[in-house]
């Protein structure tokens, strides 16, 4: 077989060109060109040379290579993948299966993009930039909106409409679907065949079983975006990520605000000591934070909003409920397919994202593992290419940074201190303060990094940080995870002086040394 790379082909009938060029050529068996990859394989005893003579001729490029990408032929008038949800896991899993030769149809019954875009990670920043660039009390809250939206338009198209429109092997149909059988949806009123399947439908916003909370107006991270007034006084039922970024940047533009946290203390996914230091900059903010405080009633007593617990009672102007996320994963016809959900209705999968029916995946939000954007893109890929050529890749989940965009922001790469030492690791572990960093130090900034290490080798397990830019610094963390450098590998490191990543190599050097007795830079 020689394999060939042809370049120039734009669509399909190119590639149809390019076939019947080379199936002119004597000695020539079959050949096989597929458009998305640029690739065609050619089958017989015919010499390399007139192959590359006749595409030229039929107005293409091509060259002989030797290794060449796999590639999924398709299953004829059926859609090669069937994928439910149009978010990034959807169109992640999309773009791959495109790339791979395949045949996609994607149904989405709502609002090209999913959560992240348009109601969660893009909204979301913008309010808390707003916020942090604003004086405080001056901000018109329905232009904020009003440009929100813009922006919001903007993105949906240039990062979904005009990709659609670079992948003609896919088609989007905004309409619910459901599973009917084995390789039949409904979209819309129309039925479709396809061969194997991806489920991207996302999640939603959990809203906890408080009497009298359906009864009363109360916002969830779907529609806060949408508020036409500044709260007076905003009443947060959760201490997690999204209740302390949206409680921070509505205390910045002017509101009072109270956090309620069932849990000991806010943000319980992270490390105690940069939670603990987070509660104390919030609070020193002007944010009342209450915790270990399970909220069982909500009244509305004229324009006030009333929640009721065991030892407490507060009093505000509007409520924002921001206790979780649950799947959306009813009503989609998974009991007809033969795919099990767990307990709390996420979708189960394997490490290659394939669900108890062989021939559907699952990816993002719906599958629990990582709620965030990068995973669910991640996930849809690698469900996307298995599903197409056969279990082959896993999603290496020990690596990835997250990150909760308060300021300062709190961020995280690797195993805890606690995790590591489950997990049967004898840890050393170095908590530094950004008084010893001298960029923060410059800029009056606070801080905290603390980072996990294999006591016997000095291997970084895990680099947690809450600072300013702390999302962007953790990146200069995570190939100390991923690769499983060292200490030693972190201190032959440079960095730009000065600097706030500067405080990674800091925090290494204290496993070694007294930071505060070093000179400027000192190895």
């Amino acid at each position: 077989m020689v394999k060939l790379r042809i370049k120039g082909m734009t669509c399909q009938h190119c590639a149809k060109t390019v076939k019947e060029a080379l199936e002119s050529v004597e000695g020539v068996k079959s050949a096989r060109v597929y458009f998305p990859q640029g690739l065609a394989e050619v089958e017989g005893n015919a010499e390399t040379k007139d192959l590359i003579e006749a595409v030229r001729r039929a107005g293409y490029d091509a060259e002989k290579i030797e290794e060449a990408p796999e590639v999924y032929v398709p299953k004829g008038n059926v859609y090669d993948l069937f994928i439910l949800g149009g978010g990034s896991a959807g169109f992640a899993a999309a773009i791959r299966a495109s790339d791979l030769g395949a045949r996609v149809l994607i149904a989405e019954k709502g609002v090209i993009g999913g959560t992240c875009l348009n109601r969660g990670c893009i909204p979301s920043k913008y309010l808390i930039d707003v916020a942090k660039n604003s004086r405080r009390g001056s901000v018109d809250i329905r232009k904020v909106v009003e440009l929100k939206e813009e922006l919001l338009k903007k993105l949906r198209k240039e990062k979904y409409w005009d990709v659609l429109e670079a992948y003609p092997n896919i088609e989007y149909v905004n309409r619910s679907g459901r599973f009917l059988e084995d390789g039949k949806a409904l979209v819309g009123e129309s039925e479709a065949l396809f061969h194997k399947a991806v489920v991207t439908t996302g999640s939603r916003p959990s809203v906890p079983p408080i009497e009298g909370l359906r009864e009363i107006e109360y916002y969830t991270s779907d529609n806060v975006f949408d508020l036409d007034h500044l709260p007076k006084h905003l009443l947060v039922i959760g201490g997690g990520a999204i209740g302390l970024e949206l409680g921070q940047a509505f205390l910045r533009l002017g509101s009072e605000v109270t956090v309620i946290e069932a849990l000991p203390e806010i943000a319980m996914g992270e490390e105690p000591e940069l939670r603990r230091k987070l509660r104390e900059i919030l609070e020193r903010e002007g944010m009342r934070i209450i915790t270990g405080a399970k909220v069982r009633r909500a009244r509305k007593e004229k324009d006030t909003v009333v929640l009721e617990g065991e030892n407490f009672e507060v009093k505000g102007t509007d409520l924002l409920v921001a206790t979780g996320r649950v799947p959306n994963t009813e009503d989609i016809g998974l009991e007809s397919v033969g795919v099990r959900t767990n307990q709390r209705g996420f979708i189960e999968t394997n490490e290659f994202m394939q669900t108890s029916n062989p021939n559907i995946y699952a990816a993002g939000d719906c599958v629990g593992r990582m709620m965030l954007v990068t995973v669910a893109a991640l996930e849809g890929a690698v469900a996307a290419e298995n599903a197409l050529l056969g279990n082959r890749r896993k999603v290496d989940y020990s690596s990835v940074p997250h990150a909760i965009f308060t300021d300062p922001e709190l961020a995280s790469v690797g195993m805890k201190e606690e995790t590591a030492k489950e997990k049967g690791y004898k840890v050393e572990v170095r908590t530094l303060d950004f008084s010893k960093v001298p960029r923060a130090v410059i800029s009056f900034k606070e801080g905290l990094i603390k980072m996990v290490t294999e006591a016997e080798t000095g291997k970084v397990l895990g680099v947690h940080i809450l600072a300013p830019h702390g999302a962007e610094i953790i990146h200069r963390a995570v190939p100390l995870v991923k690769f499983g450098l060292t200490l030693e590998d972190v201190l032959d490191m440079v960095d730009v002086y000065p600097t706030f990543s500067e405080s990674v190599k800091l925090c290494a050097q204290s496993f070694k040394k007294d930071v505060t007795k070093l000179s400027c830079c000192a190895q």
